[in-house]
């Protein structure tokens, strides 16, 4: 707690995960919508003096951090997390799932949108 009084994000153990995530934009988008304060491109400071760029940091209104890098291939965004600290918060998995979720959702619509299929359809 003594850092993150002082305005200094720090996590112990940080891991890095896999996700099916591409585009750092619509994750953004969905985060702020999800009332999330999005911070982009900076470093997450472990302890040891260990730090860890990220693409993307969302804070909740409670204080709890989640984090994304890009691939080193480019190709996807990798959660930052510290999972022994974000497991004692509870919510964590219950948080990550509702982002992708979202994140999916959006995808989707916007893949129906710029459909060809349902250019020049209307709806009434």
């Amino acid at each position: 707690l003594g850092f993150e009084k002082a305005g200094i994000t720090a996590m112990s153990h940080l891991s890095i995960l896999p996700t099916a995530l591409s585009d750092p934009e619509r994750l953004a988008d969905v985060l702020v919508s999800e009332g999330y304060d999005v911070e982009r491109n900076g470093y997450l400071r472990g302890f040891a003096g260990d730090r860890q760029a990220f693409t993307l940091k969302a804070t909740s209104a409670s204080g709890i951090h989640l984090a994304w890098t890009t691939s080193a291939d480019g190709s996807a965004l990798e959660l930052l997390a510290d999972l022994e600290r974000q497991g004692a918060a509870g919510m964590f998995q219950q948080r990550l799932q509702r982002i992708v979720r979202l994140y999916a959702l959006s995808k989707a619509l916007d893949t129906v949108n710029t459909s060809p299929l349902l250019q020049g359809a209307h709806t009434d």
